[in-house]
């Protein structure tokens, strides 16, 4: 094998490389959105309410059940669900996090990050925000 024939082999493998690093990396796109919490539910800023913590929860590609402990089959979706599907989740965990009634608890801003196809398809979705809870008064 002469040299040139050598470099030309090191330089298609260098390649063909950065293609398949390529192609694994684009199959995973990961995108950002906020979305606010609850306009029917108090602000986690007002008084009473009592902050309890950082809630997570995700759908999809990606996401571990938190009843079985499996992994997700991967959604399908051609446009981001609406705020109100993260909201519910998020209510429920936190719910069940914290031993407290699911319309007691209040939500903060909630951030989102959708895993997507380079085509655009939706394949999974994780979501958290920081929940509280509403501390009913006693009146005297």
């Amino acid at each position: 094998m002469s040299t040139s024939e050598g470099l030309r082999c090191k330089t298609s493998t260098v390649v063909m490389l950065i293609i398949g690093l390529a192609c694994l990396s684009g199959c995973g796109v990961t995108s950002k959105s906020v979305y606010p919490g609850t306009g029917t539910t108090f602000d986690l800023t007002e008084s009473g309410v009592e902050v309890l913590g950082q809630v997570s929860c995700c759908q999809g590609a990606y996401c571990k059940n938190d009843e079985t402990g499996r992994t997700e089959w991967p959604i399908s979706l051609q446009v981001p669900p609406p705020a109100a599907t993260y909201q519910a989740a998020i209510r429920k965990k936190a719910a069940r996090t914290y031993d407290v009634a699911e319309n007691q608890i209040v939500i903060g801003e909630i951030d989102v990050s959708y895993t997507s196809e380079l085509v655009g398809t939706i394949r999974g979705w994780t979501a958290s925000a920081i929940a509280g809870r509403k501390i009913e008064r006693k009146s005297p």
